[in-house]
């Protein structure tokens, strides 16, 4: 992930979360609801890319 992809997704979570925030306190929470689907996709997504840098530091790290 290069660094213009990691604003994009930082910019995107951070307008969810607040999107996400102001449906739950003004009770609409089906809108809430689907902020916090995609809220939840980034972090699955952001998990998934630690996990595959993991390895390949982990590869790297093995030809020393």
């Amino acid at each position: 992930m290069n660094r213009q992809q990691f604003i994009i997704i930082a910019l995107f979570t951070a307008a969810e979360t607040y999107f996400f925030n102001e449906a739950w306190m003004t009770g609409r929470y089906i809108m809430a609801a689907f902020w916090a689907i995609l809220i939840f996709r980034n972090f699955r997504v952001s998990y998934l890319m630690g996990k595959i840098v993991d390895v390949i530091d982990q590869h790297l790290k093995g030809k020393d």
